[in-house]
């Protein structure tokens, strides 16, 4: 199954002070992820935070999630929602 995850920084939390610091590993974990094959997709939302997509399990994409150093350090939050393809558009297509 597919999952979206946005993630934004949380209230109070300023990226050039409090993300910066991470963002290397940040990337590599992401960078981790796709080579996995459970990240499929990353997007920059045109500021602070990021758009996923992941394909496995809820489990899966949890564990992924608390994996990243910013989730870690509780400097974003994450929003998961699961994606069901409309009937004809998905992989059954």
């Amino acid at each position: 199954m597919r999952f979206l995850v946005v993630t934004r920084p949380r209230a109070g939390v300023e990226p050039a002070r409090d993300i910066a610091p991470h963002a290397a590993a940040e990337l590599a974990t992401l960078a981790t992820l796709r080579a996995s094959g459970l990240l499929v997709e990353a997007y920059s939302p045109g500021g602070p935070g990021a758009v996923l997509i992941f394909e496995g399990t809820r489990a899966e994409v949890d564990d992924a999630l608390e994996a990243l150093p910013l989730v870690r350090e509780q400097l974003i939050e994450s929003e998961v929602t699961p994606l069901t393809p409309f009937p004809g558009f998905g992989s059954d297509a």
